[in-house]
């Protein structure tokens, strides 16, 4: 009787452009209610944007709280993943976005859209289970009006390990580009290391959507447009 045969596992080999060869040399926004949003969202896809050539823009709405520490982590952070970094209520004071008016937080994005003209769009989902982010998110939407951007949302994100729906329709290897993350993540010292809080959770969750699709480490992103050619 013959030895069964042993299979050996492979990562897929993905179809056309890659989503860092697609956004080579355009730029790309990703945009969070508080700085860490989308360090711990898609950091390791940014770092891998950044790295093909594609101009990439974090964009923070506000600083609630500890502006000068808050601020200084996340430029730490930007280059880290070799992005530029936007605060966009940057009056030095600290703003909740709860507290601005609809208009006004829609006007704050649309001029963010405007100048920069991006070719895709990243920011919160409407499954996030803080109230801010789901305002951001709504408030991105509307600027939908002003161009067409491919638009993607990242996985909820939260300090603490928290049951949230998220149910993914793009998964970015980002094997090589997990440490960027990390170390971005951790340049945010006042949410984390500060206050006791483990960060291996992230690294965790790319390793569990890396084995959702084939690869060691992988983040996950749902589609809300995109055009195919």
């Amino acid at each position: 009787m013959n030895a069964p045969s042993t299979r050996l596992e492979v990562a897929p080999q993905p179809f056309g452009l890659s989503l860092p060869a697609r956004y080579a040399g355009r730029t790309v926004l990703a945009i969070g209610a508080h700085p860490d949003d989308v360090e711990l969202g898609l950091g390791g896809t940014l770092a891998r944007l950044a790295r093909s050539g594609a101009n990439v823009i974090i964009a923070v709405v506000s600083i609630p709280s500890d502006y000068a520490t808050r601020r200084r982590e996340a430029q730490r952070a930007a280059d880290i993943l070799g992005a530029e970094l936007r605060i966009l209520l940057d009056s030095g004071c600290c703003q909740r976005i709860e507290e601005m008016k609809t208009y006004q937080l829609v006007g704050v994005l649309d001029n963010l859209v405007r100048t920069f003209q991006p070719d895709a769009v990243f920011t919160h989902g409407t499954s996030d289970f803080h109230r801010d982010h789901q305002i951001v998110n709504s408030a991105v939407v509307s600027t939908q009006r002003l161009r067409y951007f491919d638009f993607f949302t990242f996985t909820p994100t939260m300090c603490r390990p928290t049951p949230v729906p998220f149910q993914p329709r793009v998964y970015v290897d980002v094997t090589q580009t997990i440490d960027a993350k990390m170390e971005a993540v951790a340049a945010h010292e006042s949410q984390f290391g500060a206050r006791g809080l483990d960060i291996e959770m992230y690294r965790d969750l790319a390793r569990l959507n890396g084995r959702m699709v084939g690869v060691k480490y992988a983040e996950a992103l749902d589609v809300s447009r995109l055009l195919l050619a």
